[in-house]
């Protein structure tokens, strides 16, 4: 999973963030993500990989750069995959029959580790994949008061809470 900074034809400048090709990596902790791009196919390194993989690239909600996940055959990988498949409210055959294309547009939240790996330089790992946070429910009004339920069935206006209801 590595974070890269291209021009993808999106303009964080104007979107109140970096200039193109300046995007930050995504840091640490929990974030929104949305599924740009998802295909199976061979690694991109296939001699030190080989298998087919799930390829994801994730855009992360503000102006931060792409995330690319490959899950392969590993245990890790599987593991992961079971993950990303709960965090997307797929059933184990639904996620055995589904489609890549079905996975774009797809909003989750993941959990995400900057690694600086030995060549020096740092990548972001996906550690963890979780549902998207759901809209919250409409309150319900505070409760009245006795107070309160006195004033109004007078048509006056309600004291404090410590008011005494006669």
């Amino acid at each position: 999973m590595r974070v890269h900074d291209f021009g993808d034809g999106f303009d964080a400048a104007t979107a109140g963030g970096a200039p193109a090709g300046e995007r930050e990596m995504l840091p640490d902790g929990t974030h929104g993500v949305t599924i740009k791009e998802a295909s199976e196919g061979p690694h991109k390194f296939a001699d030190n990989n080989p298998g087919d993989f799930l390829h994801l690239t994730l855009a992360p909600n503000g102006s931060y750069g792409f995330v690319w996940v490959s899950l392969g055959s590993s245990a890790k990988d599987k593991a992961q995959a079971g993950l990303l498949a709960t965090a997307l409210g797929y059933t184990p055959d639904g996620w055995a029959d589904a489609d890549p294309s079905e996975l774009v547009g797809r909003e989750l939240r993941v959990v995400t580790k900057q690694v600086t790996l030995k060549s020096g330089k740092t990548r972001v790992f996906v550690n963890d994949y979780l549902p998207a946070v759901a809209a919250s429910p409409e309150k319900k009004p505070a409760a009245r008061t006795p107070a309160a339920k006195v004033a109004a069935a007078r048509g006056d206006e309600a004291g404090s809470s410590d008011d005494i209801p006669f």
